[in-house]
């Protein structure tokens, strides 16, 4: 519920009470508190509420291509996408994995604007057959700026990979500095002597150096996306890199997360489902904890078997 339907609610209940007060006496001014009480908990509880999500998409496209078994989607699949979404009730999506605005527009809808990476206007940064671009689906309602994103490897200026997406979106009232984020796979927990983990430190010292200059500003931040490590484990090395780095340390939202994650994975042609209990998506922010309940949306088995959906569960961030 938005904040000025809460309060009109609220307003009109507390009216109702107080005449019921006024006419029953001193019994019903008793029950009166006793309800004004739960009025005042419901407001303070659902007044400022708003969903916040992110979601690896999987080569979401429209355009199909054969080497990736998974991006053909038809239409009863988008369908089948946009109604997970539709139960989230995200306001805020920070989405990977997506080809195009057409792409994530069916899966959203028409009442939510899309911020993809800035690597989709350059040429030089794409690849000919399909992309995996990271981004934002933010509700119309929410005012955002849309500040240049950035590679989060620089030093390698022929670098692919995916850029960090860069929003600054007003919620409950206060700017919150937003990064959508794909990094790189190969590296899940132990740390190896090879490209992949190489590449993974290199990234997350770029985006430990955005979180510091948020906190030189005192602006509020929260980085979402597939991190392709599990970050909540106690002896991630990942995590304990970030937390050197950083002038203040983040808070790992999705530390006490509970994966539970059902999908469908193609190997030569044939589906294989999977149940992954650990995380790989992630929230990162300094705003205090208490301000979230994390949760991992979670698909029907059958709608895993049936649909083509995505090989992530969408984790989301309840924010008050």
């Amino acid at each position: 519920m938005y904040e000025n339907e809460t309060f009109f609610c609220v307003l009109y209940a507390y009216f109702l009470i107080k005449l019921l007060a006024i006419s029953g006496g001193l019994m019903n001014q008793r029950i009166t508190h006793f309800f004004s009480f739960f009025i005042l908990i419901f407001s303070s509880f659902s007044s400022y509420a708003i969903t916040i999500s992110t979601w690896n998409m999987e080569w979401l496209t429209l355009n199909s291509n054969e080497k990736f078994q998974s991006s053909e989607r038809h239409q009863q699949d988008f369908e089948q996408l946009n109604h997970y979404f539709s139960l989230s009730n995200s306001q805020v999506l920070a989405f990977q994995e997506v080809d195009s605005i057409e792409s994530i527009q069916k899966v959203v809808g028409n009442d939510y604007q899309i911020f993809i990476s800035d690597r989709s206007t350059n040429p030089k940064k794409q690849f000919n057959d399909i992309n995996q671009y990271t981004g934002f689906a933010i509700h119309s309602s929410i005012p955002v700026i849309d500040p240049r994103d950035f590679s989060l490897l620089p030093n390698k200026k022929s670098s692919r990979l995916r850029y960090a997406t860069y929003v600054i979106a007003t919620i409950n009232e206060q700017p919150v500095h937003l990064l959508s984020v794909h990094l790189k796979s190969g590296c899940l927990g132990q740390k190896k002597n090879n490209y992949s983990c190489s590449t993974l430190e290199q990234q997350t010292e770029e985006l430990t150096d955005w979180i510091n200059e948020r906190e030189d500003n005192n602006e509020k931040y929260l980085i979402l996306g597939d991190f392709n490590h599990t970050l909540a484990h106690p002896r991630s090395w990942l995590w304990r890199n970030i937390d050197k780095q950083a002038n203040k340390t983040p808070i790992l939202l999705t530390k006490n997360t509970k994966g539970n994650c059902t999908a469908k994975q193609w190997k030569r042609g044939w589906p294989k489902y999977t149940t992954f209990t650990r995380l790989i998506d992630h929230g990162i922010s300094n705003i205090a904890p208490n301000n979230f309940t994390v949760t991992q949306q979670i698909f029907k088995q059958s709608d895993v078997k049936k649909y083509q959906l995505t090989d992530h569960c969408p984790i989301l961030f309840t924010y008050q």
